[in-house]
């Protein structure tokens, strides 16, 4: 890592530290640090989380899905601390009406009490089915599905569903950004990272073949080369 600085992580949406594990297994980090998102019910409790990570340290940021958009917010307000920002499975464009009104209508059933967990074609759609490690990003998918239940889903989707566009902003800060995309991503296609790659000069981009959204869990291998690479350059 250069200069051995400290590389904070933030899970997705109904995520926890699992989804991080098997890439933690194959990096050497001397000081990781991880933002408990799961604990947050607001987006200014995610926000604060966030801050209590970093702790004043200049510091590698790398988010995953949701935590890219909290990372992004937290890297644009404080970009002196900032040594890398790190977005995987991420677009700064913000969701497509078609992707808010569908969480709208998964909040409200679930302000009802109305919980159920992903259907089998939703699984397939944040997992690549064919994926080289797919068998066991399914599990750990499922096991954090039922372990954080939905109200950790409910608070997530209120909390970060009404995103704005934060390109430009990304474009115009000066940051060093890594974008990291799953050719098979259908939550975070690849086409709009392109986009996002070609709006923010300057940024790194790579592109890990066969894999769908849950990346670090579906290739933790090659993403965990791919971050050394980054952060130490």
């Amino acid at each position: 890592m250069s200069n051995d600085l400290p590389v904070v992580f933030l899970p997705g949406t109904q995520c926890d530290e699992r989804m991080w594990m098997p890439l933690w297994r194959m990096m050497s980090v001397p000081d990781r640090r991880y933002v408990p998102l799961q604990w947050a019910e607001t987006l200014e409790q995610m926000q604060s989380l966030t801050e209590h990570a970093v702790d004043g340290d200049k510091v590698h940021l790398v988010g995953f899905s949701m935590g890219g958009y909290i990372a992004t917010l937290f890297a644009l307000a404080h970009p002196q601390q900032i040594a890398s920002l790190t977005l995987i499975g991420f677009s700064s464009a913000g969701l497509d009406p078609q992707e808010i009104q569908a969480r709208r209508l998964i909040i409200n059933a679930l302000e009802k009490g109305q919980f159920r967990p992903m259907s089998e074609e939703r699984l397939a759609q944040m997992v690549e089915p064919g994926g080289i490690d797919a068998g066991a990003a399914r599990q750990v998918v499922r096991a954090m599905e039922e372990d954080l239940g939905g109200s950790v889903l409910k608070y997530h989707l209120k909390a970060a569903s009404e995103r704005p566009d934060l390109t430009q902003a990304l474009a115009e800060s000066g940051l060093v950004i890594n974008i990291l995309a799953a050719e098979l991503d259908k939550v975070a296609p690849l086409k709009k990272l392109q986009a996002m790659h070609q709006q923010i000069s300057g940024s790194r981009f790579h592109l890990f073949a066969g894999a769908g959204h849950m990346l670090p869990l579906e290739q933790p291998a090659a993403l965990a080369a791919c971050l050394s690479g980054l952060l130490c350059s």
